[in-house]
């Protein structure tokens, strides 16, 4: 360090130097707390290997948008997350995001609306937490409910493999696992309903309710299905 004769220009040196001193550890003190939040929020137990995980998260994402993720946000509570994968292994898993409560309980009772295309409106999942990342702060704009479908690996297999059989391209594997026929929207639209046996529950990422259908039946299978293969031919 320069010093000057003057022992008063000295001390102001030394004050401004522990006042840059003073101000970058308070910055990173944040900024570590920042990604300790970040980690309890992620549910990421291990805070050492926790961190190259961290950092892939944050260069997709901007700072800004993590920031909201951490507010108002209870998607990454580990009720949730136990919630969603339960038997993760046996059933294939799907979210679909929706404003009002009241067509979230409607989906519980009838089942899942979808048009031509399922994947339009609901979104596979895995358990993988920049995946999750990434679609939930995508479709948070459309709702505060989520709902969770899960399909038994085996009726999905079961039928995807009969479908492809058959040859309809055009035809999607959802589109078979419906017990009431299609109907047509006010636009022209094809509607077709998923079995609500296959809608687990739905949840309140903002509050952390969670509401479950107790009609759910991953493994369920109906002749209903059968029927919709039959006409295919």
């Amino acid at each position: 360090m320069i010093l000057f004769e003057s022992p008063v220009i000295n001390l102001l040196i030394i004050i401004v130097l522990l006042g840059i001193i003073g101000f970058l550890f308070i910055e990173l003190k944040k900024r570590n707390l920042f990604i300790r939040a970040i980690m309890e929020k992620l549910n990421i137990k291990d805070h050492k290997s926790g961190k190259d995980e961290l950092f892939t998260i944050l260069s997709r994402l901007h700072m800004v948008e993590f920031t909201k993720l951490l507010s108002r946000d209870k998607f990454f509570e580990e009720p949730i997350l136990n919630f969603i994968f339960e038997d993760q292994d046996r059933r294939k898993l799907y979210l679909h995001y929706t404003r009002e409560q009241d067509v979230a309980d409607q989906i519980l009772q009838q089942g899942f609306h979808f048009r031509y295309s399922f994947y339009k409106t609901a979104d596979r999942i895995i358990h993988d937490k920049l995946d999750l990342i990434y679609k939930h702060n995508r479709n948070k704009p459309y709702g505060t409910f989520i709902i969770v479908i899960c399909i038994g690996i085996q009726v999905f297999n079961k039928y995807n493999q009969e479908l492809k059989l058959l040859r309809h391209a055009e035809v999607s594997l959802e589109q078979i696992l419906t017990e009431v026929p299609p109907f047509t929207d006010e636009n022209g639209d094809l509607v077709f309903t998923l079995s609500n046996r296959f809608i687990k529950g739905y949840i309140n990422y903002e509050t952390g309710v969670i509401a479950s259908n107790q009609a759910f039946d991953p493994d369920y299978d109906s002749d209903a299905f059968r029927n919709n293969l039959e006409k295919l031919k």
